[in-house]
């Protein structure tokens, strides 16, 4: 016997086993006509009812490869070309990451708050 079929076998009363035998080779049979899977629900008696469906299966050429018209080289990304000077003030690093992230930064969020220390005052 099939192991995955013992959970089955032991559900069902010996004296119906005959008939359960025949319903899951009509359940296979079904199976292999359509392709889908199934959940089954078995009752004492060797009945099988389909309680729920997969999805059809799909056709197993829908995904076709389209090469991109623009090769990765020809769409570079915004900011690939930053001036290498950006103010007197700018900190220098070898990368030029820093100066094109503050440069995006500045573009999105506009000029940085003034944080020299305030006096504070009474209230």
């Amino acid at each position: 016997m099939e192991p995955s079929l013992k959970p089955y076998f032991d559900h069902v009363w010996p004296v119906f086993w005959p008939w359960l035998v025949w319903n899951l080779i009509r359940f296979a049979r079904w199976h292999l006509r359509t392709g889908q899977d199934a959940l089954l629900a078995v009752d004492c008696f060797g009945n099988i009812r389909i309680t729920h469906l997969c999805d059809a299966p799909q056709a197993e050429d829908l995904y076709t490869y389209e090469p991109p018209k623009v090769t990765s080289w020809e769409r570079l990304a915004p900011g690939f070309g930053m001036p290498a000077e950006t103010g007197p003030n700018f900190p220098s690093d070898q990368s030029g990451l820093l100066r094109t992230l503050l440069v995006h930064f500045r573009a999105s969020f506009g000029p940085s708050p003034d944080l020299s220390p305030q006096p504070r005052a009474p209230p």
